[in-house]
């Protein structure tokens, strides 16, 4: 009787193990979208969506060996935008739009030894960026080539005379103007720019 018990046990034991594996249906991300690679590694600023940075963006510069503090003079800024999803077959275009500050003052950090020029931190008074004073005008249209996963939104920051104490803002913000699809969470970007 313990015999059979068992073997009824053991029977309903297994139909009720293999009845209960469900075959997991993998999950493929079939669409693709665009996000500011800026964005993905760099804290939200206080009560907002998305950073604000006061140094070059670290893709394609040397780490602390060059100047990474963004300012009048450093010439042109390179932003990454990153492609989610399979790579493109033909080029397509993100666009883009600029919008203003949402702050009035930014703490600079200090240059890093050794560095040139060299500049103490300081808090800067902020206001917007102008296109054709502060920066080279955007076209709002960034080309995304064929087989990368990547495009770049250059920005020409224009040396113009020092301002002490002051700041720039000029922000990002990736829109629907192109053909590409937009990574909501990551498709804005504030820069402010040092003009001591």
């Amino acid at each position: 009787m313990k015999k059979i018990f068992s073997i009824i046990t053991t029977a309903v034991f297994l139909s009720i193990g293999i009845g209960g594996c469900i075959k997991n249906d993998q999950i493929i991300f079939e669409d693709r979208q665009v996000e500011i690679d800026a964005t993905s590694w760099n804290a939200n600023g206080a009560g907002l969506t998305y950073p604000i940075i006061g140094r070059i963006p670290g893709y394609g510069r040397v780490a602390n060996t060059t100047d990474s503090t963004l300012r009048r003079l450093s010439g042109t800024v390179r932003i990454r935008l990153n492609l989610i999803g399979a790579q493109l077959t033909k080029g397509e275009t993100v666009g883009y739009e600029l919008f203003t500050s949402p702050i009035t003052t930014f703490s600079m950090p200090a240059t890093i030894a050794g560095q040139t020029p060299s500049a103490p931190a300081a808090t800067l008074t902020v206001t917007d960026a102008v296109p054709g004073t502060h920066f080279t005008a955007l076209s709002g249209k960034v080309d995304f080539p064929a087989n990368s996963s990547f495009a770049f939104l250059d920005i020409p920051i224009l040396n113009v005379a020092a301002t002490p104490g002051a700041g720039r803002f000029l922000g990002i913000k990736l829109n629907s103007s192109g053909t590409l699809k937009i990574a909501i969470n990551y498709s804005q970007l504030g820069l402010v720019i040092d003009q001591r």
